[in-house]
């Protein structure tokens, strides 16, 4: 092609006389300090020799040979550095080969086939398992969203932002079950990374690609101490659909008409499964136009982001039609409270000083981002653009939003670091093919930032149900009787919000408290999320020594006394001293039974009605996601009903045929009962079949229009 770019092809720039000296020094001048922090994290990190994966376990001497010749291999080639170097199609091949060999194998070791019948059984592991049960169940029965009877008194599930694996889960778990349905949708998105970073290099030289996708790979196998070792894997989720709307839009600037569709199914996606990733997607298509200069993508972006938006209608409308029920931090206790903007600022600066500080790192992929940040800002700067710059480039702005992590922003710049596998992968394959000039120091580069990840190959412990977590505990607690019981959450987050205190650290390494529903069918105050929820019941809860956001020693018992009765909790089951102290302190409560760390408490004199009446009786049954009965017998026409669950507006209740007004009295749901007698007043949330059908029609448009128009779209916004 002669005398003219195609608009399809990246654009084409004059190199500038200081790119020219930056391409001489900068390289040798990147290595250098990269090969320092190297050597400072490896000689002061020692004390992490016993964590799984660790730079200082079995690898040590391995790395320590690798970081040597790599010093070795830098110094003896530095006129060399910053020329391009190949390897073969033999070498590219096997390192490819190996790259996807060690994820396969790490993902293997950390959820073995012969699990894969069974509940996953650590941290949040289980609370993200459960969740996906109660998500795929709503879309089996074609809604997005219900009421979630089972914790915090009720609330609706529209609140799990960033929690729900529902819709990635839906046809593994449809078609194959929950346990093997879910372990299925893990091995597709532990394997994703590789295959995403393999599409958004199509057009890269080949060499390139294929060391990138290997590096993936390996990066990807550290997934393994991280996201496995938490059970984070809704962040997982998150990286997948972030970086499949990456790829898609780096394939419609190709002009692939698939493209487009592609973009708008990764933040549909993201937004139904993660909503900050979804954030990071916008962020990261945002910067690809601007690297590329490219128009036509920043419009592409608006409209699938604005589609994206409508398709995922679902789950945000009631978050819209009640913001009052919602918040988006998770972090802070009470968001609403004024910024303190001196904590704001330090702990910034305590974000952007680690960067200085590398005995405090540990052997991830943050820490190797850390380590390699020059060389990845000498691919970013780099003359031209290429994918690798691009990817460079956002690998950079990751590790600024990351300085921005604050309570203050809950977590929305904190699992953005789960994005750096796939964005390190293409940087690094960048600076070592284009940067390193010598082919041994290439390979010994790849080898030793490859020994650097950890990998944890411990397989995530499994149960074949609740009751094998502690028989004596689970058997009492399936006995138990009242409107609510409540079990003390063992929180990993901090669940005090003053910021000079800490929850002390759980003894258990594993949030079980979502499976409790499934042993009688029990309600509880208690919650299945790890910290606090995006509802504005969060501080409904005992969670390590605290109440309602507070150590539970500064609550006057009489007031603690009153929740229990207000909620119909008899039976109350504690682990921490401060918990069990505080409770045996008062002549209110007597305990009935000890067993390892849990204490079984019980309310003297409790009110364990589910549906409170002045006359005759009532209960509550039929507890489903979408509604309940209210049986009552023998009430006299208006007299106050009220029903020990959350109010909450969305809900309609009949009789008869008759709508019942319902009402809010001290934050439960009540109403009058409408005649006298005895029948059934039935609650019904709504479905929201309207809004369903309406996203999933404007999703598939919104495909089409871009499939169709991609040319069009090209054409009008053309550049000069």
């Amino acid at each position: 092609m002669t005398g003219r770019t195609s608009v399809l092809d990246e654009p084409v720039s004059r190199t500038p006389r200081w790119a020219i000296a930056w391409a001489d020094w900068a390289p040798f001048v990147a290595i250098l300090i990269s090969l320092t922090l190297a050597w400072l994290n490896y000689l002061t990190t020692a004390r992490w020799a016993e964590v799984p994966g660790s730079l200082h376990g079995w690898r040590h001497p391995w790395y320590g040979a690798a970081l040597t010749a790599v010093t070795v291999l830098a110094l003896v080639n530095r006129r060399r550095l910053g020329t391009s170097v190949r390897l073969g199609r033999a070498a590219c091949g096997l390192l490819l080969l190996a790259g996807i060999a060690v994820a396969v194998a790490t993902f293997l070791a950390r959820l073995p086939p012969s699990t894969w019948l069974q509940i996953p059984f650590k941290d949040d592991w289980t609370e993200l398992y459960q969740q996906a049960i109660n998500g795929v169940t709503l879309m089996q029965r074609g809604v997005v969203v219900g009421w979630n009877w089972w914790f915090l008194g009720g609330h609706p599930t529209s609140t799990d932002l960033s929690q729900n694996l529902g819709a990635l889960a839906f046809i593994p778990m449809t078609l194959f079950g929950d346990r093997l349905g879910y372990h299925l949708l893990h091995v597709v998105m532990f394997l994703a990374v590789p295959v995403l970073v393999w599409g958004s290099l199509r057009r890269e030289d080949g060499e390139v690609r294929w060391v990138a996708t290997a590096l993936a790979g390996v990066f990807a196998a550290g997934y393994s101490g991280t996201i496995a070792s938490s059970g984070d894997t809704n962040s997982l989720a998150g990286v997948c659909t972030a970086g499949l709307a990456v790829m898609g839009g780096q394939a419609a600037r190709r002009g692939r008409v698939w493209g487009g569709p592609v973009v708008l199914l990764g933040l549909t996606l993201a937004l139904y499964s993660h909503t900050a990733f979804f954030l990071y997607a916008l962020i990261y298509l945002t910067l690809d136009a601007l690297y590329f200069r490219d128009r036509i993508a920043a419009v592409r972006l608006i409209a699938a982001a604005g589609l994206a938006g409508v398709a995922a209608l679902p789950v945000y409308w009631e978050s819209i039609r009640y913001p009052e029920y919602v918040s988006f931090n998770n972090v802070a206790y009470d968001p609403t409270a004024p910024v303190d903007w001196p904590t704001l600022f330090r702990t910034v600066y305590y974000n952007v000083e680690i960067l200085f500080l590398p005995h405090r790192w540990f052997n991830d992929y943050r820490s190797l981002a850390n380590i390699w940040l020059p060389a990845v800002a000498v691919v970013a700067l780099s003359p031209g653009r290429s994918r690798t710059g691009y990817f460079a480039w956002a690998a950079l702005l990751t590790q600024v939003l990351l300085r921005l992590n604050v309570a203050e922003a809950g977590a929305t710049f904190d699992r953005i670091q789960h994005m750096l596998p796939l964005l390190m992968a293409p940087a690094m394959a960048g600076f070592v093919m284009h940067h390193t000039g010598a082919r041994t120091l290439a390979l010994s580069v790849i080898v030793t930032i490859s020994l650097f990840i950890q990998m944890a190959m411990v397989p995530v412990r499994h149960v074949p149900d609740l009751r094998a977590f502690d028989p004596p505990l689970i058997d009492r607690i399936a006995a138990s009787d009242g409107s609510l019981v409540l079990v003390e959450v063992s929180p990993h987050r901090d669940m005090d919000s003053d910021p000079n205190r800490r929850t002390p650290p759980t003894p258990f390494d594993v949030h079980f408290e979502g499976l409790l529903p499934t042993l009688a069918g029990q309600r509880f105050y208690s919650q299945m999320i790890d910290g606090w929820v995006f509802n504005s019941f969060r501080g409904q809860v005992v969670a390590g020594g605290t109440f309602a956001g507070r150590a539970i020693g500064e609550t006057p018992i009489d007031a603690f006394v009153s929740e229990m009765q207000r909620w119909g909790v008899r039976h109350l089951f504690v682990w921490t001293d401060a918990t069990r102290g505080y409770l045996a302190a008062s002549p209110r409560f007597t305990e009935r039974w000890r067993g390892g760390l849990w204490s079984h408490v019980e309310l003297v004199d409790a009110d364990v009605r589910a549906v409170v009446t002045r006359t005759g009786s009532a209960r509550l049954s039929g507890l489903d996601f979408l509604g309940a009965d209210v049986e009552l017998t023998g009430v006299e026409a208006g007299e106050p009903v009220l029903v020990r669950m959350n109010y909450y507006p969305a809900w309609r209740a009949y009789a008869g045929g008759e709508e019942i007004r319902l009402t809010s009295a001290n934050g439960q749901l009540a109403f009058a009962a409408p005649t006298t007698g005895t029948y059934v007043v039935r609650l019904v949330y709504p479905r929201y079949g309207w809004l369903v059908v309406a996203s999933l029609a404007v999703f598939l448009v919104g495909c089409v229009a871009l499939w169709i128009w991609h040319a069009r779209f090209r054409e009008s916004f053309a550049l000069p």
